[in-house]
């Protein structure tokens, strides 16, 4: 397991690198599929209406996700709810792969939504937990920067997929970046919430 307490250089570039893929999970989760809603609507034989409940559904799940990830990670520490949101994640998008209605696959792109505010919501804790004063600002500032970029970037990527294979290669692409994140988090040692390692310093 990596240490990310320590002060070694390899270490918070591990660090950033998984804080940074993690704020931008929820506007990937949201933004990416948007170029492929027509194709959706022929896959599925249903209205546009009905196939933009997917896309309501995750900003929902985006939003009610962030209430109690928060809580979660103050109470248990930082990894165990980022292990949780990567499960759900993971386990929501291969349910979207093979959805076999509009309605199915609407709520699991709730799940989807809510496993992307886990990764929102802790990557900022996480930053706020280990980094303090200048370091801390120049980590939010990359985050922040990196969670800007994001939701121009996520429907590039996903015209691009959704044109050279269908959209279902978009939600294949979203199942590997959860793989890849969940390995991270599984790397990294637990992290209390920051009032506990104060309390233990």
């Amino acid at each position: 397991m990596i240490d990310i307490q320590s002060k070694n250089g390899n270490s918070k570039f591990f660090l950033l690198t998984l804080l940074g893929m993690l704020t931008a999970f929820g506007p990937f989760v949201t933004d990416m599929y948007l170029p492929s809603l027509p194709s959706m609507g022929e896959y599925f034989k249903t209205t546009p209406s009905l196939v933009q409940l997917g896309l309501t559904a995750s900003m929902i799940g985006l939003a009610a996700g962030q209430i109690f990830f928060g809580p979660l990670s103050d109470k248990y520490g930082r990894r165990s709810p980022m292990l949780a949101a990567m499960y759900l994640f993971i386990i929501s998008t291969i349910g979207c792969i093979f959805a076999p209605t509009i309605e199915i696959f609407a709520i699991l792109r709730l799940l989807q939504g809510i496993a992307g505010a886990g990764g929102i919501v802790i990557s900022r804790s996480v930053a706020t937990d280990m980094f303090t004063g200048k370091e801390l600002a120049k980590t939010l500032a990359i985050i922040g920067a990196i969670n800007g970029v994001a939701p121009v970037a996520a429907p590039i990527i996903g015209g691009g997929l959704t044109e050279g294979i269908d959209w279902k290669g978009i939600f294949w692409v979203l199942l590997a970046l959860g793989i890849i994140l969940l390995l991270g988090c599984r790397l990294i040692r637990q992290i209390p919430p920051a009032g506990k390692q104060h309390a233990r310093q």
